[in-house]
């Protein structure tokens, strides 16, 4: 078992050189506007830092252009990659165990409280796969109850088409990066935990396609289509869960071979005839009806609800580097998870009751606990839709099973 991570102070030479230099990179990348007001820039530490969750690069288009260092509240997943690790090693982070209750992490909380440093926090837990803001986790309204500091909150408007969650690439168009002042501090204390949220809901409630409606921005990119079917997997037109291919600012269903294009508005349109969507957040929140119909057509039986072939399997436990346990194929019924080796031989058969803290780190890796062992899922070539996955073990869990799992 990993021992307790200690949580150390950031050297202020090197945090202040990085914040430079990245200040530089996004500046580049994306067009950013920066929309701070006085009482944000002149706030002293500590205080909690609450932004949406829409691209790749948050934490630190978040934390940059602040005085003082924030120290993340961040998946055990992300100290396992390189670049990411290696830049909150530098610029402060408190990791934790995704979808899990962390006594450890909440200890390194008030830690950071009583020694003056600011807590960042994503309140949704994860970055949104359509560009609308996702519902807030209660604990963190709970938490920022208890610390009783400060709140400010951010909203990243152009963050979901900057760099999509599904996407490999980053789009020049504008990013704003917009601060408010939330909570003042003491009177959070004084809150009831419904209000606290409410205001929090408010505060980072945003819609990317209604805004990329309204402004009309152009993004510029050669490949607005690439890896969108790591978000989307049925087909309007056929109705197939086979999923899509893309290439450049195209994809198309593997099925019926009918093809779509994304256009320099991330606007979506059918190459041949009429489309039933022109955006992902309407195609996306219609698939996830179609994927619950699936289910209960499929459930209390044996039944393959999602297959897919060619992955590789690899166990670990938090931050310590995972170890490879074969490849093969992933099968999920409506009662189990099933991983099997390249000959077809079972290698696992895990109840999706017994799944706990399952989620998707990136675009396409599939991770979740069983008996106290973490699995890791991927597919280098892409073929593997992680989220279709998660959507449907999520689904099984809250709205089948009816178990009531954590924030």
């Amino acid at each position: 078992m990993a021992e307790k991570r200690k949580i150390s102070s950031v050297n202020p030479v090197i945090e202040k050189t990085l914040k430079a230099v990245l200040k530089m990179i996004f500046k580049r990348l994306f067009n950013l506007k920066l929309d701070m007001p006085r009482e944000v820039v002149e706030l002293e530490p500590p205080y909690v830092l609450l932004p949406v969750h829409q691209g790749f690069w948050d934490p630190f288009l978040a934390g940059s252009y602040l005085k003082d260092p924030v120290y993340y509240i961040t998946s055990d997943a992300v100290f396992r990659g390189k670049l990411f690790g290696f830049l909150l090693k530098f610029l402060g982070a408190i990791p934790k165990t995704k979808s899990q209750s962390d006594l450890d992490a909440l200890k390194n909380i008030f830690e950071m409280k009583d020694s003056g440093r600011s807590i960042g926090i994503f309140p949704e837990g994860q970055r949104t796969w359509n560009g609308t803001t996702l519902p807030l986790i209660k604990s963190t309204s709970k938490l920022v109850r208890m610390l009783k500091l400060p709140v400010v909150t951010v909203v990243f408007k152009g963050g979901y088409f900057s760099h999509p969650r599904w996407g490999t690439s980053t789009r020049k168009g504008e990013l704003r990066v917009e601060y408010k002042l939330l909570f003042k501090g003491d009177e959070v204390g004084s809150m009831k935990v419904d209000d606290i949220h409410n205001a929090m809901t408010e505060a980072l409630a945003h819609d990317e396609i209604e805004y990329q409606k309204k402004i009309r921005m152009v993004w510029k990119t050669g490949r607005l289509a690439e890896n969108m079917e790591q978000i989307l997997f049925v087909c309007p037109s056929c109705g197939s869960f086979d999923g899509f291919t893309s290439r450049g600012d195209n994809f198309k269903c593997t099925s019926c071979n009918n093809e779509w294009h994304v256009d320099k508005f991330q606007d979506i349109s059918a190459v041949e005839g009429e489309t039933k969507f022109d955006n992902i957040r309407d195609w996306d929140l219609w698939q996830i009806k179609q994927m619950q119909a699936r289910i209960d057509e499929f459930f209390e039986t044996e039944q393959t609800v999602f297959h897919i072939k060619s992955v590789e399997f690899q166990t670990g436990y938090k931050t310590e580097k995972p170890k490879v346990l074969g490849k093969g194929s992933l099968s999920l019924t409506t009662g189990h998870m099933i991983l099997k080796d390249s000959d077809g031989a079972e290698l696992k058969k895990i109840p999706v009751t017994d799944i706990t803290g399952i989620n998707v780190q990136n675009r396409n890796i599939l991770d979740f606990y069983y008996d106290g062992t973490l699995f890791i899922i991927q597919d280098n070539g892409n073929h593997l839709n992680s989220y279709m996955f998660w959507k449907a073990v999520d689904d099984l869990q809250r709205r089948k099973y009816q178990m009531n799992l954590p924030d």
